[in-house]
């Protein structure tokens, strides 16, 4: 085998699938994998730099941000050594760009999408068309309908309530009501899966907050007859894919993504793959790597009651690459001609070739179809496990040549391999309004309160009382206490004199040009961002006309419908890998009955039409609930409706 670090180009992707089935050729690849992304510690690195733009981007909308750039640009003494100023500031971050991410993610998941099934196969198209024949000719015949059925009293084709009074509202009446079992079966079953994922509830809610903070959400599919369909979700810092220009990761070759996990966690994932030598030489490499407690290394004990030995290095922790690649698979079949005139069709596999000079007539059909080869690899070693090309992987019947990868991706936008995000556009904005919100601290502590000016001439011809004359500080705290004070209005040449105790009103100097400063920082990340004072419902709902917030709203929408859409792409992303994974479920296996019991007796007979039923073509669309806008415009035209019978 090759060292990591001798190794760095993909291997032969036309090889053929014996030789891509091989651990050889798994590691190879890994390995290729891993070269190209780099170590997360190295900040030129693919891998770094997304680690650390990520990062920062997470802790501006957490409100955790580093305050160290703060302390820099507001020392006044020493700008090599920390804070030099002189008063005593709270350097803790203003959490503004935290609202923004909340009001975007809430927004979005507010509407609570789901998923609509529609089956686009021909023989769900043609019982659809039979349905929709049959409601237009109702709707045409409804007069007559009516009159058959006051005179005889026998409903025909349902009653005549029921029945559209327009091919306009029959369509939408179709387009509501008109479901095949299979799209029932379908609907049922996604709703399910994504319930028992708490997909909706955990996982949505976790990407649409990446897409905002990071610009990018990944979510993994795996599929397997006793375990179920399951859906998890991927922290972006740890993904690793082939490049892509697509924000919507549609050209994705390979992808993976690196998990840390124990080493006795490891021995669970691998099974009897290793021996404990094998996992020992894992544990010395992670422990130079990591700086471990080296005298784990040699600590080891028996259970007795379990009848198996634990090591001192079961708990290191080590960095595990799962990955997956598409691939070219060949086979070849040929149409035979026998001797007694019959034709059959043969499987010849990968490397056939036509015989010469045959004596019946042969012909040739070679097939092309993309699999799915995938594996986990132990980052820094020569390490590979459960290796092998995957089964189960769910196709489109209509055309098994193509297939996916199980990781379903997003972005905003993607540029150079690193996505930009919302978060990612305010920072600058973010660390201006911070700053100015110190240098209002700063002004406020340096303030001077109010204070008294007394004019000790004033006073000497006045008694002061039996101990004569008084200090100004006694002056002072008389006139604090009384508010009384006595003087003469002329002095001893006879001249007007001003009152002896005038007080001192005090300002914060710059205060006003201070706060219209940050005022203005907090409206470029609203012009950054394009969430508007009504979309957050900080303006009173009274300073505006309906019409200008409306605008203001729509305004909003569409400055964040980025986001929004990539969201709703990903959903359907997620439902349509679910939807062909339900069409390959065995009638026969453990997960089938699952979903039977689950879905309750009335529903039975719609799910066990898989049985029974070839392979659909579904077209997923995301439904979302209408905004409070449409539902008013709605309901307005309802009331307009009825009154007008």
């Amino acid at each position: 085998m090759h060292s990591n670090n001798k190794k760095s180009s993909f291997p032969d992707p036309l090889a053929s699938s014996e030789d891509k089935q091989s651990k050889a050729y798994g590691l190879n690849y890994a390995k290729a994998v891993y070269n190209q992304w780099g170590k997360m510690d190295q900040q030129n690195s693919i891998f770094g730099k997304r680690k650390s733009t990520f990062e920062r981007n997470r802790r501006y909308a957490n409100g955790t941000q580093d305050t160290t750039i703060y302390r820099s640009l507001l020392t006044s003494l020493d700008p090599n050594n920390g804070d030099g100023s002189m008063v005593n500031i709270d350097f803790t971050p203003v959490p503004i760009l935290p609202k923004f991410v909340r009001i975007v993610v809430n927004k979005i998941l507010s509407l609570s999408p789901y998923p609509n099934l529609e089956a686009i196969d021909p023989l769900s198209s043609s019982e659809k068309d039979l349905e929709r024949k049959k409601i237009e000719f109702s709707v045409k015949a409804k007069e007559s309908l009516k009159g058959i059925q006051e005179k005889t009293g026998v409903e025909i084709s349902g009653p005549t309530k029921d029945i559209p009074d327009s091919l306009e509202e029959a369509e939408i009446f179709i387009g509501n009501n008109i479901k095949s079992s299979s799209e029932i079966a379908a609907q049922i079953g996604i709703n399910l899966t994504l319930e028992w994922n708490e997909f909706n509830d955990s996982i949505l809610r976790r990407c649409v907050n990446d897409l905002a903070v990071s610009g990018m959400a990944v979510v993994k599919r795996s599929n397997d007859p006793n375990y179920g369909i399951k859906t998890d979700y991927i922290d972006p810092i740890n993904f690793v894919h082939s490049f892509t220009e697509d924000p919507d990761f549609g050209d994705l070759t390979y992808a993976g993504h690196v998990r840390y996990v124990p080493i006795h966690e490891l021995k669970r994932m691998a099974g009897d793959q290793f021996t404990e030598n094998q996992f020992k030489e894992i544990a010395d490499k992670a422990q130079k790597k990591y700086g471990y407690d080296a005298s784990k290394l040699t600590q080891s004990s028996y259970d007795r009651v379990n009848n198996q030995s634990s090591f001192g290095y079961d708990e290191y922790l080590v960095e595990v690459l799962d990955f997956e690649f598409m691939s070219v698979d060949c086979e070849y079949f040929e149409n035979k001609e026998s001797k007694y005139g019959n034709v059959g069709f043969y499987s010849k596999g990968e490397s056939y070739k036509k015989p010469q000079n045959s004596v019946f007539n042969r012909d040739v059909v070679k097939l092309e179809s993309a699999s799915v080869y995938g594996g986990c690899y132990i980052l820094g070693t020569d390490f590979l496990f459960n290796y092998s090309k995957k089964n189960n992987i769910p196709k489109n019947i209509h055309d098994i040549s193509k297939t996916n990868l199980s990781y379903s991706v997003c972005s905003t936008n993607i540029l150079d391999m690193m996505p930009k995000s919302m978060v990612d556009s305010c920072i600058g904005f973010a660390d201006q309004l911070q700053l100015t919100h110190l240098k209002i601290q700063q002004a406020v502590a340096k303030a001077k309160p109010d204070g008294i000016i007394i004019d000790i001439e004033g006073l000497e011809n006045v008694q002061l009382g039996k101990g004569g004359d008084l200090q100004p500080l006694e002056l002072h705290d008389i006139y604090e206490q009384t508010g009384v004070f006595y003087y003469r209005s002329k002095n001893p040449e006879g001249g007007f004199q001003n009152p002896p105790i005038r007080e001192i009103g005090n300002s914060i100097r710059n205060i006003n040009e201070l706060i219209g400063l940050y005022n203005h920082y907090l409206r470029m990340i609203r012009d950054a961002t394009g969430i508007n004072e009504v979309m957050d419902a900080s303006s009173p709902k009274g300073d505006a006309l309906v019409g200008v917030r409306q605008q203001a709203l729509a305004a909003a929408n569409n400055a964040i419908y980025d986001i929004t859409n990539s969201s709703m792409v990903l959903y359907k992303k997620v439902c349509s890998d679910i939807v062909k994974c339900l069409q390959v479920i065995h009638p026969d296996s453990v997960l089938y009955r699952i979903y039977e019991n689950a879905i309750g007796s009335e529903n039975i007979k719609v799910l066990r039409s898989f049985k029974n039923l070839s392979m659909y073509n579904f077209g997923v669309r995301v439904v979302k609930e209408m905004e409070e806008g449409e539902r008013q415009y709605l309901e307005q035209n309802i009331q307009i409706a009825l009154s007008q019978k």
